[in-house]
Order: C-alpha cells, then sequence, then structure tokens
C-alpha cells in the first residue's frame, strides 16, 4: 500500500513538474517574435532589415520591398522562428529567422535564411 502511494506521488509530482516546464517553454516561445523584431543592419553589405513579427501586419522589408508574414513556428530549441512570406511573385516561401547568442548569453545577432540566402544581422536600432 505504501509503495503505491510512493509511486502516485512521484507520477503527481512528475506530471506537475512537466506541466510547469511546458508553460515555462511556451511563455518563452511567445517572447521571441518580441526580441527579433526591430531594424537590424546587415554584417556584410548595406542596408537594414525591419522585421515586425509583433503587431499586425506582420512583416520583413528590405531592398525597397516590404514581404506580408506569418508565423509559422516557433522553435525553442535552436530559438527560431519560421515565418511564411508571399514574394513579389506571388509565390509563398518559408523563410527562418534564427538568434545566434553570444558567449555570455547576454546579447543576440540573428541568422536570417531567405530565398536561398543566409545572412547575418546585427543589432542596429533593435527594439
Amino acid at each position: 500500500m505504501q509503495k503505491s502511494l510512493a509511486v502516485q506521488c512521484a507520477t503527481l509530482t512528475a506530471a506537475i513538474f512537466f506541466t510547469l516546464s511546458l508553460l515555462i517553454g511556451c511563455s518563452s516561445g511567445e517572447k521571441l517574435p518580441s526580441q527579433i523584431s526591430g531594424t537590424w543592419q546587415r554584417a556584410e553589405g548595406n542596408g537594414n532589415i525591419e522585421i515586425n513579427l509583433v503587431t499586425e501586419p506582420k512583416t520583413v522589408s528590405f531592398d525597397g520591398h516590404t514581404y506580408p508574414a506569418t508565423i509559422e513556428k516557433i522553435d525553442m530549441g535552436v530559438y527560431s522562428v519560421h515565418i511564411k512570406v508571399e514574394t513579389a511573385a506571388g509565390q509563398a516561401e518559408e523563410w527562418t529567422i534564427r538568434q545566434i547568442w553570444d558567449d555570455n548569453g547576454t546579447n543576440f545577432d540573428l541568422a536570417f535564411n531567405h530565398n536561398g540566402t543566409q545572412e547575418k544581422l546585427v543589432n542596429g536600432r533593435h527594439s
């Protein structure tokens, strides 16, 4: 009887821990779009890229074009946001924006994968 009670307590404790972990993980994922939204500078080349994944309409703007964006997936395992954009030609493409944290875990740059290319973006006037 006591062994059964111990197993039930252990199971309940594990369930509570799992639920709390899930809630904490989900809330962190909700913050990721706001953390990467703002104005970013290209590490190579000229120009800024403006990312707005917080307010409607969600957009990514660069090279004189503004692309409507929809968040498809947030992957907190690699700190990335997968977005679907509509190109100027009217085609849907999946782009990925991923945080690259420094060794201290205090600042990050972005890896921006789009149109088959990858760019590194550095903090411009990130807001």
